[in-house]
């Protein structure tokens, strides 16, 4: 693996010119970096560009966002829904680019997208200087694929390739039609009122109480409790001195068995050889796999293995420099290098 200074040079993104372009690492802080080696120019600072981290007599070094990856990975297969959006903010970032006098034609390996956001890279270096226009017809016939034809914005992407619209046209709301508002309606005329009568209750007139009609005494009542023939509570007979002893023996076999299960289930001691490295999650509730994509020589760990779902430990069997690939669920998946020993990694979920 190529190093550059306290850069890691991971992999090749592509070529422009003279200059080649790398996804890297920075081993300091462990955050993934765009490095744009023999880069030559001006480097401009606007919101939607990949800021630029340092720039050497070698290479320029811009942030990548985390969890951000190239519009490369989207030729072909890009969904005609987020396309459309990536390409109204693309427009919309190469005209206030071309306000400031800076013609920018986007290449998808230097354009991070993460959701609805997009980023370009390189913007200043003499190879990317082009026509912004042709270059984003290009680039969205790529990505679209097959469905070219019948994605929704491709007469607006075909009218400003052909220079019949700016690119405004792309991002800018259509302009609202003024409409003639209907007349009012007359007010219809308030209907006649009615006399309201009040309506409260008249009481009855109450007769004169008589006198009250002599009681005769009556008997006094009696109340009989008699005893019934069955009792008012189930009558529980002791158990058989057989029944006791099937009882007895059945709890026996029970324990046996769940003593057992915990015997073969207890947790083996761990090995005393190996390092282990501990994950950790920010939220601690957040679950990421860590799948493991290359081990340095010497190590019998075999890529493409789930080590863990952190949080957690893992024992890595010899010292070096770990290739990982970290999936949260929701989220695009993110490559790291890990350097065993070392201090506890931390994967923060944002």
């Amino acid at each position: 693996m190529e190093v550059l200074g306290p850069y890691w040079l991971r992999r090749i993104l592509a070529h422009v010119g003279t200059i080649t372009v790398y996804e890297g690492q920075d081993t300091r802080t462990g955050m993934p970096v765009m490095v744009l080696k023999g880069a030559q120019g001006s480097p401009v600072a606007m919101e939607g560009v990949l800021p630029l981290l340092e720039a050497t007599p070698e290479a320029w070094i811009l942030e990548w966002p985390l969890g951000a990856v190239p519009l490369s990975q989207y030729l072909g297969v890009a969904d005609p829904g987020r396309l459309e959006l990536w390409l109204k903010e693309m427009a919309r970032l190469l005209q206030a680019l071309k306000a400031q006098g800076v013609a920018y034609a986007p290449l998808p390996e230097l354009c991070l997208v993460k959701g609805k956001r997009v980023w370009l890279g390189g913007v200043g270096l003499a190879p990317l200087s082009g026509e912004p226009e042709k270059a984003l017809a290009g680039l969205a016939r790529a990505l679209a694929g097959e469905r070219w034809p019948d994605f929704p914005l491709r007469q607006g992407v075909e009218g400003v390739e052909r220079g019949e619209v700016p690119l405004e046209a792309l991002f800018a709301p259509p302009p609202s039609q003024e409409e003639n508002p209907p007349p009012p309606e007359p007010p219809s005329p308030p209907a006649p009122s009615r006399k309201q009568l009040s309506v409260e209750p008249v009481p009855e007139p109450q007769e004169a109480p008589g006198p009250a009609p002599e009681k005769t005494p009556s008997r006094p009542r009696v109340i009989r409790i008699e005893e019934g023939e069955e009792p008012p509570f189930p009558v529980v007979e002791p158990p058989s001195p057989r029944r006791r002893r099937g009882v007895g023996l059945g709890l026996l076999a029970l324990l046996l068995l769940l003593g057992l299960g915990l015997f073969l289930l207890r947790p083996l001691p761990a090995p005393q050889e190996g390092h282990v490295m501990e994950f950790r999650t920010d939220p601690p509730t957040e679950k990421a796999e860590v799948v493991l994509l290359e081990a340095p020589e010497g190590s019998r760990m075999l890529p493409g293995t789930l080590l863990l779902t952190a949080p957690g430990r893992v024992e890595f069997d010899r010292p070096g420099v770990y290739r990982l690939r970290i999936r949260v669920a929701g989220r695009d998946p993110v490559d790291y290098l890990l350097e065993v020993p070392g201090p506890p990694l931390t994967i923060k979920v944002r």
